[in-house]
């Protein structure tokens, strides 16, 4: 493992960009939740697997959901709670 600070790790493979670790760690929740394609994905995977420095924040994000899953398994929301979050962040944007 690398210890690569702001720069991407070297070992890139031809043609892949490889990401800094503001880039890795901007995305790291995206790529917990599996919402990063396929590219994506795979970027912040082989920056994660380089980088000593970026790996304990990710693992710590990692077990952190983890938890907070664990934590809200089996519970339903009150109805209309998404509807009121969404709102509230479109309100936010404006």
């Amino acid at each position: 493992m690398s210890e690569c600070g702001t720069q991407p790790p070297d070992g890139s493979r031809s043609g892949e960009r490889e990401l800094t670790c503001e880039e890795s760690l901007a995305r790291v929740y995206e790529y917990l939740d599996g919402e990063l394609d396929t590219a994506e994905h795979e970027a912040v995977r082989r920056h994660l697997e380089k980088c000593r420095k970026c790996y304990p924040h990710f693992d710590f994000e990692r077990l952190f959901l983890d938890y907070v899953h664990e934590l809200g398994a089996g519970e339903e929301s009150r109805p209309g709670l998404a509807d009121r979050v969404r709102e509230m962040l479109a309100a936010e944007k404006s």
